[in-house]
C-alpha cells in the first residue's frame, strides 16, 4: 500500500447507522449524576457516576431487553469490583500488580479486541482498577463514589428500559457471555503467547511511567491496553488514530475549558458531547478517541472550570503519546519477528 492509502485507511469514517437509543441513554446517564452532584455539593465524586453512565451503554449490543439488562448489570458489577480493587490495593503493589496482570492475561485470552460483551466488560473493569489505584487516597470517599457509580448504573437501566417500551425494538444477534467465557478457557498456544506478551507490555508500561514520573500515568497504561492487538497493522493504525484523535480532542477541550466557567453550561455541553459519543465510536476509532477525550477532560475539570486550568488536557495528550510509544514497543514484544523480516 502507498502512503496515501495508509492515510486514507487511518482517517476513514465508516458509513454506519446511527445508534439513536444508545446516544440518548449516554447523554442522560452521563449528565444526571453530575446534576445531582452539583446540587449536593459533591461534584468531585459525582464524576465517577458520570463516567459509569457513559461507559455502560457502550457495552450494549442491542440484543433482547433481558440480555441487555443482564449484560449492563454484569458490566457494572465488574467495573465496581475493579474500582474497589484498585482503591483497596492503592500503594500495595504486591497485590495490585499480580491482580492487574492476571486480569490483562485473561483479557488477552479472549482474542484481542473482538468486541464481545464479556471482553469489553473486563476491559472496562481493568480501567477501573487502574483509576482506583492511581487516583490517590480514595478510600475515604469509597461510599459516595460507589453510590454515584450505582446512580449512573440506575440511570442507564431506567433510560434503556423506557426507550425499549416506548419504541419498537428488533433485537440484534449477539454472542452469549457464556460463549466468550468458554473461548477464553483455551489451550491454544498462540493465544497464551499473545496474552503473556500483552501482560508483559502492561508490566513494562507500569515500570516506565513510574520511572518517568508520568502525571496520570495510568492513562498511558490504559492506552497500551486499548491499542495492542494480535495483528501488527491494526495495532499501528490504532496507535496513530489514538494519538491523532486525542490531539483533536485536547484542542477542542482546551477551547471549552478556557471559555466556559459555569458548571451548568459545562454539563449541557457535556450532554451534547456524550450524545454523539456512541455515534463517533462506531464511525471511526480516531473520531471516537477525540470525542472520548473531550468528554473525559470536561468531566475531570468540572470542579476547576472557574479557573480555566488547562493542565489536565496537556497531561492527557502527553500520557497518550507516551502510551502510544509504549504500545508500539509492546507490539514488537509480541511480534519480534517483524524486526527480522526481510523486505520483498
Amino acid at each position: 500500500m502507498s502512503l496515501r492509502e495508509h492515510v486514507d485507511e487511518v482517517l476513514r469514517i465508516n458509513p454506519m447507522p446511527s445508534p439513536w437509543p444508545r446516544m440518548f441513554v449516554c447523554a442522560f446517564s452521563t449528565t444526571i449524576p453530575l446534576v445531582i452532584g452539583l446540587f449536593m455539593g459533591q461534584l468531585p465524586v459525582a464524576i465517577f457516576g458520570s463516567l459509569m453512565g457513559f461507559l455502560l451503554p457502550l457495552n450494549d449490543h442491542l440484543g433482547t431487553l433481558g440480555h441487555r439488562l443482564w449484560t449492563i448489570t454484569l458490566t457494572f458489577l465488574m467495573m465496581a469490583a475493579g474500582l474497589s480493587l484498585g482503591i483497596l490495593t492503592h500503594q500495595h503493589n504486591a497485590l495490585f500488580i499480580p491482580i492487574l496482570l492476571g486480569l490483562v492475561y485473561w483479557l488477552g485470552l479472549m482474542g484481542g479486541g473482538k468486541g464481545a460483551e464479556l471482553e469489553r466488560a473486563l476491559l472496562f473493569s481493568i480501567f477501573q482498577v487502574l483509576a482506583g489505584a492511581y487516583s490517590g487516597a480514595l478510600e475515604h470517599y469509597f461510599v459516595p463514589i460507589v453510590s454515584y457509580a450505582f446512580l449512573g448504573y440506575l440511570c442507564v437501566v431506567v433510560t434503556l428500559a423506557t426507550l425499549v417500551f416506548l419504541r419498537r425494538h428488533n433485537p440484534n444477534p449477539f454472542t452469549r457471555l457464556r460463549t466468550t467465557l468458554k473461548e477464553s478457557i483455551t489451550t491454544e498456544k498462540s493465544r497464551h503467547l499473545y496474552a503473556a506478551g500483552y501482560a508483559l507490555a502492561i508490566l513494562f508500561s507500569l515500570i516506565a511511567v513510574d520511572i518517568l514520573k508520568v502525571d496520570h500515568g495510568y492513562w498511558a497504561v490504559g492506552t497500551v491496553l486499548i491499542i495492542m492487538r494480535p495483528e501488527i497493522k491494526q495495532s499501528v493504525y490504532r496507535s496513530i488514530q489514538r494519538f491523532f484523535g486525542t490531539l483533536v480532542g485536547v484542542i477542542v477541550a482546551d477551547l471549552i475549558i478556557y471559555s466556559v466557567h459555569s458548571p451548568w453550561l459545562a454539563i449541557v455541553i457535556l450532554g451534547l458531547v456524550s450524545f454523539w459519543g456512541p455515534w463517533s465510536i462506531i464511525r471511526s476509532y480516531w473520531l471516537g478517541s477525540a470525542v472520548m477525550a473531550v468528554m473525559l477532560l470536561i468531566i475531570l475539570d468540572m470542579p476547576n472550570l472557574q479557573r480555566g486550568d488547562l493542565h489536565t488536557p496537556t497531561v492527557r495528550l502527553t500520557a497518550t503519546g507516551i502510551g502510544c510509544l509504549l504500545a508500539l514497543a509492546g507490539i514488537l514484544l509480541v511480534n519480534p519477528q517483524v524486526l527480522f523480516r526481510r523486505r520483498s
